[in-house]
């Protein structure tokens, strides 16, 4: 699953690879969060919270590139997360609360 993770930002010139692949660990270590059996959706949205206050950081890197974590960004952010929450089985999460604390 995550061999395709933010594959549209990676093909996408606008956004710098290396920054792109931090996003993606981010979103890796959110996944890697989510293993754990029988999480509340309140645990699943601080372990999102924690991976976008992570992401939120990235964005004056984001500029010094002369990018930026755009409106697509956070949709492609958005549905890798939502993505990493469904495959492990949590179906009823809000994609808009996975990245409610977006700086962006």
């Amino acid at each position: 699953m995550f061999a395709d993770l933010l594959l549209p930002m990676f093909d996408d010139d606008y956004y710098p690879d290396i920054l792109v692949a931090e996003v993606k660990q981010c979103i890796e270590q959110f996944a890697k969060k989510l293993a754990k059996p029988e999480l509340s959706d309140a645990e699943i949205y601080h372990f999102a919270h924690e991976a976008v206050i992570a992401i939120n950081a990235m964005k004056p890197q984001f500029e010094d590139l002369d990018s930026s974590l755009d409106d697509a960004a956070a949709d492609y952010i958005a549905e890798a997360m939502m993505m990493a929450a469904q495959s492990e089985g949590y179906m009823e999460i809000e994609m808009e609360e996975l990245i409610a604390n977006r700086e962006w």
